[in-house]
């Protein structure tokens, strides 16, 4: 017989919001939710090949976070080399 393991984990309001609003729609459990969520997620990481998980969170430094803002809220026009990089050249 399998044992279960407890985890614990911090996640953001809107990510509970989400789950506790699922949870109550479909009857499911929280931990059965998450269990399939979390086997899902590990069976595609298996599978797919590395490029084809796209991430859902890019995190920054602080100051490449300030260059960025500074960037996006510029009016000069992009460079030639973020043109490649958006249309995947």
């Amino acid at each position: 017989m399998a044992r279960d393991t407890q985890i614990s984990a911090y996640i953001s309001d809107e990510t509970k919001q989400r789950l506790d609003w699922f949870v109550r729609e479909t009857g499911m459990t929280k931990a059965r939710v998450i269990e399939d969520a979390l086997t899902h997620h590990l069976d595609a990481l298996e599978e797919l090949p590395a490029d084809a998980i796209i991430p859902t969170r890019i995190v920054l430094s602080h100051d490449d976070f300030l260059h960025f803002v500074d960037a996006s809220e510029s009016d000069e026009p992009p460079t030639e080399e973020l043109r490649r990089l958006m249309s995947g050249e």
